[in-house]
């Protein structure tokens, strides 16, 4: 078990780590929604498999001319609702679906406590900046399978911009996923920790050293003192 004194360090760094990354600091949430639908922009500019589907990531307090057709309206942001996912899909050009989602629920916050971890983790500060870019590339990873499984419940029922249609079983099989990995904000806690803990977390780095017995003797040691204690027959 790791000794009281690393667990108390690791604590009080991780409350100030979280305590700087979680609080609304001005222009930090509008910065990180932005390149949060840039970010979406590229990633989903086609929907995987299917080439006819298009997701775009709008802001909706700044729709810009072109961005929609004409006569039709994005729907306004609410509360933390900030990011519209635009949905198309090429065999039905005249329909789109809208999804609101949270930059920062779905984003940010499992970003900032997969940072806090890996800050807090008493090792080198090397071997802490390594492990931020894995944590980092694997966070964005889980980010992006939220949104595709939100995606697909969307794409995969009897919405107007349906790409395919699984069937009762499966389709509520999709929402319940999404529910669980989009929805529920504890996942934007424990999903961090458990990549955490598989690059981060090292015993020795935690354990401290076993103190030696005392009046140990060395092997080398025991085998002269046999030697001298002999005695020919």
């Amino acid at each position: 078990m790791p000794p009281p004194r690393t667990i108390l360090k690791f604590s009080l760094w991780l409350l100030i780590f979280w305590g700087l990354l979680l609080t609304k600091w001005p222009g930090l949430e509008k910065t990180y929604a932005a390149a949060f639908r840039e970010l979406g922009d590229v990633v989903f500019a086609r929907f995987w498999f299917w080439p006819q589907a298009t997701v775009r990531f709008l802001d909706p307090k700044a729709v810009m001319p072109g961005q929609l057709p004409p006569g039709v309206d994005a729907p306004k942001a609410q509360d933390v609702l900030d990011t519209v996912m635009v949905l198309e899909n090429r065999d039905a050009p005249a329909e789109l679906s809208f999804v609101r989602i949270s930059s920062r629920l779905i984003g940010y916050l499992p970003t900032a406590i997969m940072i806090g971890l890996v800050l807090a983790t008493p090792t080198t500060w090397k071997r802490r900046l390594l492990g931020l870019v894995w944590a980092l590339l694997a966070v964005h990873a889980f980010i992006i399978l939220r949104i595709t499984v939100k995606l697909l419940v969307f794409y995969c029922s009897d919405k107007p911009v349906a790409l395919f249609h699984p069937g009762l079983f499966w389709t509520k099989f999709w929402e319940n996923a999404a529910f669980v990995i989009h929805e529920d904000p504890t996942v934007s806690l424990v999903v961090p920790v458990f990549i955490w803990f598989a690059l981060m977390f090292r015993p020795s780095q935690w354990t401290a050293a076993q103190p030696k017995a005392p009046n140990a003797v060395p092997e080398s040691g025991r085998e002269k003192v046999d030697r001298k204690g002999t005695t020919a027959g």
